[in-house]
């Protein structure tokens, strides 16, 4: 074959793939049937913003109820298009999914040069694996900003692996955007993207020096924005679920430990298998150390904030790509990958390992606890029948502070104060 046809062959397996891998990807969503309560905050902040009240929870009071500032702006965009908030979400949610499909065989590429031997088959066993990572199919469809920000994480990713910093910083700019642990991945993948061999030319010094003034001075306009408008430096979120550090340690730790038991074991037990057998050979030390860094640094994180009291671990689902694809790598770079047949075994074992949290345990109960007329399912109800009953002029106070102040569309306050800073800004015991 030519080789422009070839190119374009490989163009439409690399597509044809990717489509099979997100057509899992959905079913293994659907299997939940979830959304979490606090996306309907979002919602709530995109509608006023649509009609003209600017980015408030009740109209006239400034605070800073929400913690994806991108993610408000992108819903408020399609709801002014007149797609349901819900269905624009999901559908933000596939594509940002879709996105990290995409990039997935590029970097087992990148990390696994004896990948490129083997054809295109260890990144499209890289694609079925992340379609069997229940925690990535349950929170695309949820309604928040988590597939979105796990998006940006792979991109900057596969930028700092090619030494863009330039692109990083762009990146890092819509991280910062996206999520408050942004400029703190920024950072990390900048560092990362100017570990450059010293006999760079001029001009791609110069392009490294951009990339930190793009992160730059794109963070200080938002904080400075943000600070503007709201009076503090961080989202009103954050000051609402911290300041105990001891509480916030006694459920975050059981909460990391958790997901290393569900999906660490795993990955982490044929990572090292496959990396004693030859994987860790041909490593690149800077990329290694960056990565594992980055993976420790995450964990320590979400350890310290407490972790989160839904299902199916959103705080790590950013994470999980790069564990996945890692772990492909470095069995690639172990020879294990080189028959479709060894690929197919692999594949099968480490996708069923991968699997049961979706349908046992905890994290299974917890979404369906939520799910459930004891919470979302029951707020729906009561949201429904007081949107009827309610004046426009009531004021409600109340704890889940999502769906039904959306749907009445009345003034509300949450007494676990995340869309109040009084409030949030109150020294309490985490729980």
């Amino acid at each position: 074959m030519k080789p422009g046809r070839q190119s374009a062959g490989s163009r439409r397996g690399h597509l044809l793939w990717t489509v099979i891998a997100l057509a899992l990807l959905i079913g293994h969503g659907l299997i939940f049937e979830f959304v979490i309560d606090d996306a309907f905050i979002s919602f709530r902040f995109a509608a006023n913003l649509n009609d003209g009240h600017g980015l408030v929870f009740n109209r006239g009071e400034m605070v800073e109820g929400y913690s994806n500032l991108l993610w408000v702006l992108l819903s408020a965009f399609g709801m002014n298009l007149g797609f349901p908030a819900l269905l624009w979400a999901r559908i933000m949610g596939t594509a940002a999914m879709a996105g990290v499909l995409l990039l997935t065989p590029g970097l087992v590429r990148r990390l696994s040069p004896r990948a490129t031997e083997f054809s295109a088959v260890p990144g499209r066993t890289a694609q079925i694996l992340l379609a069997a990572v229940g925690a990535a199919a349950a929170w695309m469809f949820a309604g928040l900003e988590t597939p979105l920000f796990t998006l940006w994480v792979v991109l900057a990713w596969r930028l700092a692996l090619d030494r863009n910093p330039l692109g990083v910083g762009i990146v890092g700019v819509l991280l910062v955007l996206t999520r408050p642990e942004g400029p703190a991945l920024a950072i990390i993948f900048l560092v990362w993207s100017l570990a450059r061999p010293r006999d760079a030319s001029l001009w791609q010094n110069l392009r490294r020096g951009l990339g930190p003034v793009v992160l730059l001075l794109g963070t200080a306009i938002f904080f400075i924005w943000r600070h503007d408008v709201y009076g503090w430096w961080l989202p009103n979120t954050y000051y609402a679920k911290t300041g105990d550090l001891a509480g916030q340690l006694r459920t975050g730790l059981p909460y990391t430990l958790a997901f290393l038991l569900n999906y660490g074991l795993s990955l982490g037990l044929v990572g090292a298998a496959a990396g004693v057998g030859g994987g860790f050979a041909t490593l690149r030390p800077r990329d290694t150390v960056f990565g594992a860094g980055l993976v420790v640094f995450w964990l320590g994180y979400t350890t310290a904030i407490g972790g989160d009291m839904l299902g199916m671990f959103r705080f790590f689902v950013p994470i999980l790509p790069l564990l996945v694809i890692g772990v492909v790598a470095l069995a690639a770079e172990a020879g294990w990958l080189s028959r479709l047949s060894g690929a197919a075994m692999f594949g099968l074992v480490l996708g069923l390992a991968l699997l049961p949290p979706s349908f046992w345990g905890k994290e299974r109960r917890l979404v369906d606890i939520h799910m459930s007329e004891a919470n979302l399912g029951g707020w729906i109800l009561a949201g429904d029948a007081l949107a009827e009953r309610l004046p426009r002029d009531a004021v409600i106070a109340l704890g889940p502070a999502g769906y039904i102040p959306w749907i009445t569309e009345v003034r509300a306050y949450d007494f676990y104060g995340l869309v109040d800073p009084e409030i949030a800004h109150q020294d309490v015991d985490f729980t």
